[in-house]
């Protein structure tokens, strides 16, 4: 995808708008550029909300050390992908997140000590059930939603912060998308009749989100299927015995 840079972006939002373009995105003696660039930092972190996008899911592991309880979280987690934590050493998945009253249970009652292991997300922590014993060698796998959406020039498609401080920054959103984002934003501020903008965001959001990923094969008679050889494996047709 070709990213636009955030001064690319506001002055195609002005355009559309009927305003004039400004001469920098980061100007603060703008008043008009200092407007749209918050319009712009916090349409980018709201979206970053509104659906895990492909583009800042970044993988996520933790070695286990011996007596240890909690491990840092990344630096720019917005928050985790589901289903996607899992002890990598024993291929198992983990047991959570485990709610506090779990936690409180697991942590204060008797408690049998088995192989799989729990977690919980707790004042920036992640921690982990039962304490790890000394000898451990397990490794956990997970995937976040990262909240760098902008990228510098130099290397235009890898996050690097969540807040645009230069012209030459890169926008690692869909640029259409952003600036129908803007313009909603815009129409609410300045209390405008929002039906049409937001009726033109919504589409391209929905278009988009369905495309993220792409769709898996659907069926009204879903069946599970081993990967072994079988007579699934034949394909129609007439054979003779």
């Amino acid at each position: 995808m070709s990213y636009w840079t955030p001064l690319a972006i506001v002055n195609q939002a002005a355009g559309e708008l009927g305003l004039n373009p400004v001469a920098s995105s980061v100007d603060a003696a703008d008043t008009q550029a200092v407007l749209f660039l918050a319009l712009l930092q916090t349409s980018g972190n709201e979206l970053l909300q509104y659906y895990p996008w492909e583009q800042f899911a970044k993988p996520f592991t933790i070695t286990l050390v011996a007596a240890q309880e909690e491990y840092a979280l990344p630096t720019d987690l917005a928050y985790f992908r589901d289903q996607t934590q899992w002890d990598s050493t024993n291929h198992w998945p983990l047991l959570g997140p485990k709610s506090a009253q779990e936690w409180a249970w697991l942590k204060n009652s008797f408690v049998a000590t088995l192989p799989r292991m729990r977690y919980r997300i707790q004042g920036d922590k992640f921690k982990v059930f039962p304490i790890p014993p000394v000898g451990t060698t397990q490794s956990f796998y997970m995937e976040y939603i990262s909240n760098w959406w902008i990228a510098n020039v130099a290397t235009p498609t890898v996050p690097a912060k969540s807040l645009i401080t230069l012209d030459s920054d890169v926008v690692l959103y869909d640029p259409w998308l952003i600036i129908k984002y803007i313009k909603l934003k815009f129409y609410e501020l300045k209390g405008f009749n929002t039906s049409g903008v937001r009726a033109d965001f919504t589409r391209i959001f929905e278009a988009l989100t369905g495309k993220d990923t792409g769709a898996e094969k659907l069926s009204l008679a879903p069946q599970f299927q081993t990967p072994y050889v079988g007579a699934w494996s034949i394909p129609d047709g007439s054979w003779s015995t």
